[in-house]
């Protein structure tokens, strides 16, 4: 009889081979499944910012904002740099400021400039400005003022500072042709923001000789001849406090009796030489039948924006003797009216 054959040597070869490789496979497979990430591991070593804030400033070139605190760096220095806590635009373009968690954007333009007292500048020409530059104009009033708080007494400092210092155009005067809610846009514009473009005329709803941006002509109707549309004193005065945050109407320079008017926002303070100790910017300058705003007291200067005939829209320095000389009677005091002063400076 045949003896049968045993495998059993056979069977403990493959199951040693098999084991063998099960081992070798989990081997290769231990460094890649217990394989630490490495952006995790630095997400863990570096603790994010708990608190970002983000700020957008707007810069003509030459001009210079005041930052809150030290230590900030510009990305690109040729577009704006950094000295302790002041930012100075250098040529147009943008750039951020950074420090810790905090970020500057700044954006050096050339539709503003440095505000400095010039009133030699060229009158705004007509159709100057394309719609996108309307806009970015808004958007660039609209920012500044909000850097002075909104609403507050510096909000409107700062909207007539921008029109008679930013501005790179004059604007002449404009007799109005009517007041809200019969006339809009003939010597006054009762919105924010500026009227340079015709994509502003759905703003305008009432109008007597039709409908033309700054700087374009329309037709006057109390000198009869055509002038180039722009404010008058009171126009230009209720912009500037619309824009700051405030809506006190459409109204007239005044005083008038049984007429409110701006001269009636605030107490009337006769101008003396002591009472002038106590201005403020922001307060109105009042005279009769004319209107004009404080924007700045330096060196024992005062500053006084305003429109008129014959002088429109300017910037006029002058001594306490010479305001004392001056058509002005009257300063308003606006401290009840505004009840808040924001960042306000004295020039």
């Amino acid at each position: 009889m045949k003896r049968k054959k045993s495998y059993t040597w056979l069977v403990l070869v493959i199951v040693i081979l098999f084991s063998l490789f099960i081992m070798g496979f989990a081997s290769r497979r231990r460094p890649e499944e217990t394989k630490e990430d490495p952006q995790a591991e630095k997400e863990t070593r570096v603790r994010p910012c708990e608190v970002k804030e983000h700020f957008k400033v707007y810069l003509g070139i030459d001009e210079v904002y005041v930052l809150d605190d030290v230590g900030y760096v510009s990305d690109d220095e040729k577009i704006a740099s950094v000295s302790s806590n002041r930012v100075s635009g250098h040529q147009a373009g943008k750039t951020f400021l950074r420090k810790d968690c905090n970020t500057y954007e700044v954006e050096v333009t050339e539709l503003i400039i440095r505000p400095v007292v010039d009133n030699a500048k060229q009158f705004l020409p007509c159709g100057r400005y394309s719609a996108e530059e309307n806009a970015c104009l808004d958007e660039i009033l609209k920012t500044k003022i909000a850097e002075r708080g909104y609403p507050s007494r510096a909000a409107v400092v700062q909207a007539a500072r921008f029109l008679t210092l930013q501005f790179p155009y004059r604007m002449n005067y404009f007799n109005e042709n009517g007041r809200l809610p019969y006339c809009d846009g003939e010597g006054r514009y009762y919105h924010e923001g500026l009227y340079l473009s015709a994509e502003k005329y759905e703003d305008v709803t009432k109008t007597v000789r039709g409908k033309n941006i700054w700087g374009c002509p329309i037709y006057s109707l109390s000198v009869e001849r055509t002038l180039n549309n722009a404010f008058d004193c009171s126009g230009f005065v209720s912009w500037c406090l619309l824009n700051g945050g405030y809506d006190p109407g459409d109204l007239g320079a005044g005083p008038k009796p049984d007429v409110f008017d701006l001269a009636d926002l605030g107490p009337r303070v006769r101008i003396t030489a002591e009472s002038l100790d106590e201005i403020r910017n922001g307060d109105l300058m009042s005279a009769n039948g004319h209107i004009g705003i404080l924007i700045g007291m330096k060196d024992g200067i005062y500053y006084i924006a305003e429109t008129n005939a014959g002088i429109n829209l300017r910037v006029i320095g002058y001594t306490k003797e010479e305001l004392m000389k001056t058509s002005f009677t009257h300063y308003v005091d606006m401290d009840e009216y505004y009840g808040n002063d924001g960042k306000l400076n004295r020039y």
